[in-house]
């Protein structure tokens, strides 16, 4: 019998994983006899079925339809736990139980890196808590262990699906209906945005909650529909080509290196270890018990970091389980780490049009005033490639787009008034450092150079119309 989705009076859980104001629910496949029926295994031990029946009694409704996904909790634990037979594991034991199977099969290029992916793996169990969750993207050349780190992470990561190549339609259903982890390797296309569309919108949309994805469906009667998806949780990607820059802005970056240590690389995973089971069965008691303080970690960490906006919303999470599993050290290098990465990602995912902006009206800007597009555009044509292409039309967009919308038509072309308060502000905002050349510029030289760029422009027209 299916579950109702539209009860009114009852409170509406997801059937893989949700979280209420004061219970946890985990949805399982458990076998019964020759059978494998759904159960929904909530904090205090109880488990019932998904019909509508043991759903009223619970006064509960689904939000989805629920999908039958392997097991990943063993029916051996889950009976135990509902009996009161289970021995919670403690804070560090669970997240040393899951730190040594990265460093036992992994060579990272950085100590803290171990860290960063044991704090993840265990996040995903916890994302629904979460306003944001971060993509890991492992790059890397060849047999540098990209598939290694992904292969790991889905055998110890919430209802994992690891997978080189998958339908759009299945990833709907499967991250909205299972709230599964995505592990997506060789996905060479996402170094252009003009490829796989459909999988880059899933992908821009789904590191934060309530974003959701649109599409048409056709209707038996031959019209179409809208249809709307919850795209939002843990995704991990790894290829060879990299990430174009809007999509990396999502992701906490991992370079890969070829291992010098035999021992380790010739140490394969083998994905039907039950020591992979045995860890999970750690981690899902220790979510029942614990998920208040993980989501009161979570609302009460404050910002001490240099992180801003979409920085600081991606590394919430990973600093909030930090200051939850470990001592202060732990927090303090993830938080040195985040903003590592921050920066790291910053230089990398630079607009170059942008910092040649903001290098030249540091440069230029000394007054306010207005200046000269053209002037403006000479600047920043220095600053870049020589077979750069850029127009004064370019030049005005940008300086619109970066805040600086005041300008006006005279003889000489277009101008824009700057303020020097609000370049340094942009500049500081794009990591860009006033350089010397600006402090050599006396007040007043902004208006100079405009009169001196109109005289210009009047004498070359003079030129043209003799020689015509």
């Amino acid at each position: 019998m299916t579950p109702e989705l539209n009860e009114t009076n009852s409170t509406r859980i997801h059937p893989a994983i949700d979280f209420t104001s004061d219970r946890a629910y985990v949805g399982q496949t458990i076998s019964s006899g020759r059978e494998q029926r759904l159960y929904l295994v909530r904090d205090d031990g109880r488990i019932f079925q998904f019909d509508g029946n043991s759903l009223e009694c619970e006064n509960l409704g689904l939000t989805h339809r629920p999908i039958s996904i392997e097991p990943r909790w063993s029916h051996e634990s889950i009976t135990r736990f509902s009996r009161g037979e289970t021995e919670i594991t403690a804070n560090e034991q669970l997240f040393q139980a899951f730190k040594r199977k990265f460093e036992f099969y992994l060579e990272l290029p950085d100590e803290r890196l171990y860290d960063l992916l044991t704090l993840w793996v265990i996040g995903t169990h916890f994302h629904p808590l979460f306003n944001t969750y971060p993509y890991i993207y492992v790059g890397g050349i060849s047999l540098s262990g990209k598939t290694k780190v992904l292969t790991l992470c889905s055998c110890l990561g919430f209802n994992s699906v690891l997978c080189a190549d998958l339908s759009t339609a299945v990833l709907y259903r499967l991250i909205q209906d299972g709230r599964c982890s995505l592990f997506i390797d060789e996905a060479e296309d996402l170094h252009n945005r003009y490829l796989s569309a459909d999988f880059r919108r899933i992908l821009l949309s789904g590191y934060k909650k309530g974003l959701r994805v649109y599409r048409s469906r056709r209707t038996e009667d031959g019209n179409f529909t809208s249809e709307s998806f919850e795209v939002y949780g843990p995704k991990m990607l790894a290829n060879i080509e990299g990430l174009e820059s809007v999509l990396g802005s999502r992701c906490i970056t991992i370079a890969m290196e070829r291992t010098i240590n035999n021992e380790i690389s010739s140490r394969e995973i083998s994905i039907e270890d039950t020591v992979w089971q045995q860890t999970r069965d750690l981690v899902y008691p220790f979510l029942m018990r614990n998920w208040g303080a993980v989501k009161q970690a979570y609302l009460e960490i404050q910002n001490t970091t240099t992180l801003l906006n979409r920085d600081w919303e991606l590394w919430k999470p990973i600093l909030a389980l930090a200051r939850f599993f470990g001592s202060s050290t732990l927090y303090e290098e993830m938080r040195d780490l985040a903003s590592e990465k921050a920066t790291e990602r910053q230089s990398i995912s630079a607009d170059p049009y942008e910092i040649a902006l903001a290098e030249t009206l540091l440069s230029l800007v000394d007054h306010d005033c207005y200046y000269s597009l053209a002037d403006i555009r000479n600047g920043m044509f220095r600053r870049l490639e020589d077979d750069e292409f850029l127009s004064s039309r370019q030049v005005g967009g940008l300086l619109r787009r970066c805040g600086f919308t005041q300008s006006r038509r005279m003889n000489s072309g277009y101008h824009c008034f700057l303020h020097v308060s609000r370049v340094r502000t942009l500049a500081q905002r794009l990591g860009v450092s006033e350089g010397s050349e600006h402090s050599e510029h006396t007040a007043g030289q902004g208006i100079q150079t405009v009169i001196d760029h109109v005289e210009t422009v009047e004498i070359e027209k003079c030129r043209e119309e003799k020689s015509e």
